[in-house]
């Protein structure tokens, strides 16, 4: 193995390539900052800002994935694994890790979370810095996780909520027209707040936007969606270029400002379960599902990467479904035979 330098060069090599030095002065012969990292030995702590860096600039992550992953490294990956070698990780260093969310009782969609952005990071070390480490394809498994439960409003709930909504007041309207696309188009939260009034003022039904991960798609607008944008848009003064905007000083509308007008909502429209903007979006796809739509447009309209995805949440059968198949087909019947009429003859 190459020899390694003392603790004090190798801080100062890893200062001048966070600092993007690509070749240090003091050692010319290192042509770049991964060969000098694959040299020192990189621990995971030292490659968690290039990995996050590649996510964001070469990956196109969306910024809540980005999000995620900086959580699960910030609160169990670095103060666990940060300062381990890379080419010194080892199955057993993840069943550790595995071990300690066990003893936290972490639950099993957030223990997978973790697991899978360690899958991503040695794949990325693998691929991207060249390290020796961890093949995560065959030695990082992925523990279970349950089927997740898909929220959804029924019909009557969507009509209740929509019931709910005051829309003589700029916060109500604004409220009315944001279900309205988030129930009839599927758009992500983010989505929906990134959309510009320039096409709907245009007279176009059809938008093309950049969704999750940078994949463009098409959202298709209903008649009466539209007909709430136009009118919101002619309830405000403003110049704006965003649909949704804030109240006071014209800004765009940020998603963070979002929980306290649907818990209201939810109180109002007397809805006794969780009440969300991508409750709504799951609303939109199972009402596709059980009108009959197949998965495959389901994906595409949802702006899924994977059918598998899509398959996830929106494959399985309503309840309402299973229990008219019961219903109506359910039989433990015996056919009896008809008596027979008495004959002529014996009249």
């Amino acid at each position: 193995m190459q020899s390694r330098l003392s603790k004090q060069w190798a801080s100062r090599l890893i200062y001048f390539i966070q600092q993007g030095v690509r070749r240090p002065a003091l050692f010319p012969s290192l042509c770049n900052s991964v060969d000098l990292l694959c040299w020192l030995g990189m621990t995971i702590k030292e490659a968690y800002n290039p990995f996050m860096a590649y996510g964001r600039g070469e990956r196109n992550y969306a910024r809540e994935t980005l999000t995620k992953r900086k959580d699960c490294f910030n609160a169990w990956i670095l103060p666990i694994l940060g300062d381990i070698e890379i080419d010194s990780l080892t199955r057993m260093d993840v069943v550790q890790l595995r071990n300690a969310m066990v003893d936290r009782q972490l639950g099993g969609h957030r223990q997978y979370s973790v697991i899978a952005a360690l899958k991503v990071f040695c794949k990325f070390c693998r691929q991207v810095l060249k390290l020796n480490c961890l093949d995560p394809d065959r030695e990082i498994q992925l523990p279970q996780r349950p089927q997740p439960f898909v929220h959804y409003l029924t019909n009557e709930e969507v009509e209740r909520l929509r019931n709910a909504l005051e829309i003589h007041t700029f916060t109500g309207l604004r409220m009315r027209t944001l279900v309205e696309v988030l129930l009839t188009t599927g758009l992500r939260i983010s989505e929906a707040l990134s959309l510009d009034r320039g096409p709907f003022e245009m007279g176009e039904v059809e938008i093309p936007i950049i969704g999750k991960g940078g994949k463009p798609r098409t959202i298709y607008f209903p008649d009466a969606t539209i007909g709430w944008i136009k009118k919101f848009l002619r309830f405000r003064a403003d110049d704006c270029p965003a649909v949704f905007v804030t109240t006071g000083i014209p800004r765009r509308w940020d998603r963070n400002d979002q929980s306290k007008y649907f818990k209201a909502l939810k109180w109002r429209a007397g809805i006794d379960k969780p009440l969300t903007p991508h409750i709504l979006r799951h609303t939109y796809c199972t009402n596709l599902r059980d009108n009959g739509t197949d998965i495959t447009l389901i994906k595409e309209l949802a702006g899924h990467q994977d059918i598998q995805t899509t398959a996830k949440y929106y494959l399985g059968v309503s309840k309402q479904a299973l229990r008219d198949a019961v219903r109506k087909n359910l039989n433990y019947s015996v056919p009896r035979e008809a008596p027979s009429a008495p004959s002529q003859a014996a009249a």
